[in-house]
């Protein structure tokens, strides 16, 4: 796949450029340069700025262009990852915040997700309380990007990545064709990605067989557990349980004598070159969004997209186990043992995945009167296929050992035919989904305060899913389908207001209810009923509560995913304190029950200046039927699920079933504060003018290249507006660039640069979790635990910094939390040690640095490094010995560590 997807990648990037060029014979040349102008709008007092959201609520965070550039980053979607901890919600889902476009819905976030940075004007971060204003629950936050008015500019870029620890290479090219005017847009992308594997030979681990003891060479032990034979105990001096197979064993009839040696030592191979930490995986993207005016006021969006995915891991080497008998010839023993291998001429086991996905999304919006109204309707397909190896089956050996075949050694080479591998385990899942909503918000009543508004949401979803598998031979299927009818209400009644002097004395004060009801075909009606105040007693203070009370079904993917069975996979059995090799089973559960949510929220902004934002959010939650993944086996989760863990004669666990489950009941309450810091660094008058400079002789060269293909200043309406004197600005001349070249009006802008400084602390005051009803109820914050990880940590802390002027940038994040405990199995408390990650991002805009501003190749162009995890921390894990578990070793905690990428990347307007 690799050749053919590069090959493909790179004939897809030719045609976005050249079909964009034919797109616009006119505008060759004359493209918008996002180094030379602002694009700055201008606001009407009293009215809000071009694109804002609906209601009062303001931003908990305003970023124009030039705070964004100093992000460095590229893309919408990586600003977004960028902004992670401004826009994070705890309030229920957690998930990725609503991301609206010029104020309005999108069709998907495919639609927004290539579009370059160079492009926005403005973003805002709003609280969740948004969200219902267009639809959506209270449960994400909102961010709101507003795009400049004109752009064009074909990008063109290439990422590699590497860990210092040796592997984890990956390379990602892209290419983007994007353009605005007006309500116009239109934006062609494509997009390859390919990693490679890594082993865990690439780390310091201790990776062996865990459970059944396989080796290559053989071991030995009972049958039925215990001492393998009292003799051979007499001969070592000790009772020996296990031993390793010598070479006198495999090569001629043994005697007791070859396994004095090795008895109490078994042979423990090395498997680390067949186990992967990390798959080889490749993706090729392919996206495409047209945006258009139509029927004179409406705004139709149509976008399509397409992914290819593909990985191949390694799970290990096949082992066999047999019964040798007391009575064979080549026993020495008094009773039956069984023998463990690995068997020559048999590669690793290798699990393949293969998915591909389309989608397509059309988004409507047009305003009636005083109402604004959106249609959005999306359709995405999906399949995934994944061939696992089973293993091997050698039940053509048993039974001629269980025969006593005289010419058969079972420890030396054996015979071709007797031990072939199984038919690989199948899994093939189809998904379809169709959704379509209408969304009208308007004014319902005016009072004295103001305005009493409303928005109605009303749509229909349509999912079908369907899945095989095919395990040890035998055929499994399954057929989903859900239909959905949903209905959303939402008011907001001003009760003050300082504008319209209403009680003024309170501020500015207004109420909201909201309410939804969901139809769904699989579980019937579900409902949520919030309600909370907004509250500004002053301008630089906003006071927000709200409580939420909704039900949700679990989503189509958890109910019915295909089953999938992976082999060895490592997990810490905590009963009996050791790591255990077991075969998982994943999938979807399509007896989970639907999940009730009580959410209560008080929140506060302050804004002192326009430099600083101060925010703290307390939540409370209560949360019936959680949907969750089986947790890890502890005694308190192997007794509430005793049907998922299968464990063998011996106690030893060998088989756990993943897939997710309903908790009985889950409880927490903490606080989030924090604040935000920009600030604008001015640059040198020196710097400023000689950028303007440089500026206007790229301007006139534009100019003068237009002029000779016959495309002045009276061409054919090929100028950008404003590019012939319109608006002319401190500095400019005739056919100068606009609004004094580099960095706006009157220089400075982003000619010189920003300093940020966000800071958060999460305290969580409590988080519990009741399994099923009867059993103990589990404190994560106070030694239990439901997941691989460890309990809850108390405390987190979310640091993101930088610095930039001149066209040099730097971005430092850091990431820390508090250490856990889990009390109880034999190996007494297990202890996590807290965690901080810093990454560190170096990057320099070439167009933006004075001794290269006057350079029309240094022009769009960027250059990043970047340093993820600089001090290559990871997690320590230790039992109350102080010895770290196999399968908490660092290597697998964090496989990559530390990774060193470097980036290039050009504009081409």
């Amino acid at each position: 796949m690799t050749v053919f997807a590069a090959r493909l990648a790179a004939v897809l990037l030719l045609g976005v450029s050249a079909a964009a060029q034919a797109a616009q014979p006119g505008e060759a040349g004359a493209g918008f340069n996002p180094d030379e102008e602002l694009d700055e709008e201008i606001v009407i007092t009293g009215q809000k700025p071009r694109g804002s959201v609906i209601g009062d609520i303001q931003p908990e965070l305003q970023l124009n262009a030039a705070d964004i550039r100093a992000y460095g980053v590229a893309t919408i979607a990586e600003l977004l990852d960028e902004l992670s901890a401004e826009t994070r919600s705890d309030r229920g889902s957690g998930g990725a915040p609503v991301v609206l476009l010029n104020g309005k819905r999108i069709s998907g976030f495919s639609e927004i997700r290539d579009i370059p940075t160079e492009a926005i004007q403005r973003t805002e971060i709003l609280p969740e309380e948004v969200a219902l204003k267009y639809g959506y629950r209270a449960d994400q936050k909102v961010v709101n990007i507003v795009l400049r008015r004109r752009f064009r500019a074909t990008t063109v870029e290439a990422d590699g990545r590497t860990s210092t620890d040796g592997g984890g290479t990956a390379v990602q090219l892209e290419g983007t064709r994007f353009q605005i005017r007006g309500d116009n847009r239109l934006n062609l992308s494509v997009e390859y990605r390919h990693a490679d594997p890594l082993r865990e030979s690439q780390r310091d681990l201790v990776s062996r067989a865990v459970g059944a003891p396989f080796a290559a060479a053989g071991n030995v032990g009972a049958a039925g557990g215990g001492e393998i034979d009292p003799a051979l105990s007499a001969l070592a001096g000790e009772p020996v349980t296990i031993a390793g197979v010598t070479a006198g064993a495999a090569g001629g009839i043994p005697s007791l004598a070859d396994f004095v040696a090795t008895a109490g030592i078994p042979h423990l191979d090395d498997v680390t070159r067949y186990r992967t930490l990390r798959p080889a995986s490749e993706q090729l993207s392919l996206n495409a969004v047209l945006s258009r005016t139509v029927l004179g006021n409406v705004s139709a969006t149509v976008n399509a997209s397409l992914d290819v995915t593909g990985s191949d891991s390694l799970n290990g080497l096949p082992g066999i186990s047999v019964i040798v008998p007391a009575a064979s010839p080549f026993s020495p023993f008094a009773d039956d043992v069984t023998l463990y291998r690995y068997p020559a001429g048999f590669g690793p086991l290798r699990q393949r995945v293969r998915g591909v996905s389309g989608h397509a999304g059309v988004a409507l919006s047009g305003m009636v009167a005083d109402w604004t109204w959106s249609l959005t309707g999306n359709y995405d397909h999906g399949e995934s296929r994944t061939v696992s190896d089973a293993g091997l089956d050698a039940s053509a050996l048993q039974a001629r050992l269980s025969a006593g075949d005289p010419t058969l050694n079972p420890y030396g080479v054996l015979p071709d035919g007797l031990v072939a591998p199984r038919a690989a385990n199948r899994a093939r899942g189809i998904s379809d989904s169709g959704t379509l909503e209408l969304v009208v918000s308007g004014t319902l009543a005016r009072l004295p305060a103001g305005a009493v508004t409303t928005t109605v949401k009303a749509g229909g979803a349509a999912t079908g899913f369907e899945s095989r598998s095919w395990r040890n031979g035998i055929a499994t299927a399954g057929s989903l389908s859900r239909e959905t009818g949903s209905g959303q209400l939402n008011l907001d009644l001003p009760i003050a207001s300082r504008r319209n002097q209403v009680l003024a004395a309170l501020g500015d004060l207004s109420v909201n209810f909201n309410a939804a009801v969901d139809q769904v075909s699989d579980f019937g009606t579900l409902t949520t009923i919030g309600y909370g105040a907004n509250w500004s007693p002053t301008p630089a203070l906003r006071l927000i509560a709200s409580v939420t009370n909704d039900e949700a079904a679990p989503g189509m993917q958890q109910l019915g995913n295909p089953v999938v069975l992976t082999p060895d996979v490592r997990v810490f059995d905590y009963i009996r304190g050791v790591t255990a090799s077991v075969t998982q089973i994943d999938g979807g559960n399509a007896a989970l029950r639907a999940t009730e949510r009580r959410v209560i929220k008080l929140g506060a902004n302050l804004k002192p200046t326009d430099s600083l934002t101060l925010s703290a959010n307390f939540i409370s939650r209560r949360i019936r039927n959680p949907v969750a993944a089986l947790p890890a086996p502890t005694a308190e989760i192997e007794a509430a699920f005793p049907d998922r863990f299968v464990r063998d004669a011996d106690g030893i666990l060998v088989q756990v079933d993943a897939r997710p489950v309903n908790f009985a009941r889950r409880s927490g309450s903490e606080l989030r504060w924090g604040f935000n810091f920009s600030q604008r660094l001015k640059t040198s008058e020196r710097v400023a003018e000689a950028l303007r400079e440089a500026a206007r002789e790229r301007w006139a060269a534009m100019a003068a290249a237009r002029n000779a293909a016959g495309q002045g200043p009276q061409g054919q309406g090929t100028q950008e507006p404003g590019a012939q004197g319109q608006r002319r600005g401190p500095g400019r001349g005739a056919g100068g660039p606009p609004g004094g070249g580099f960095g706006g009006r009157g220089g400075g802008g982003q000619a010189g640069g920003r300093l940020q400084l966000a800071l958060y602390h999460t305290w969580h005051f409590r988080d519990d979790v009741l399994v099923r009803p009867g059993l103990p109820v589990l404190d994560l914050l106070g030694g239990d635990a439901v997941g691989g990880r460890g309990g809850q940590a108390r405390h987190e802390l979310e640091l993101r910094a930088g610095v930039s002027k001149d066209g040099y940038g730097l971005r430092l994040t850091g990431d820390w939390q508090s250490a856990t405990r889990v009390s109880g199995g034999s190996s007494g408390t297990l202890r996590f040690s807290d965690l901080a990650t810093v990454n560190l991002r170096l990057f320099a805009n070439l167009g933006q640095i004075p001794s290269l501003a006057r350079q029309r190749w240094a022009q769009g162009a960027r250059v990043s490094l970047s340093v993820d995890n600089i001090f290559n921390a990871r997690q320590t894990v230790r039992d109350a010995s102080g010895v770290v578990p196999i399968s908490y070793q660092p290597g697998y905690l964090d496989p990559m560590g530390r990774t060193v990428r470097v980036n290039l990347r050009k504009l081409f307007f």
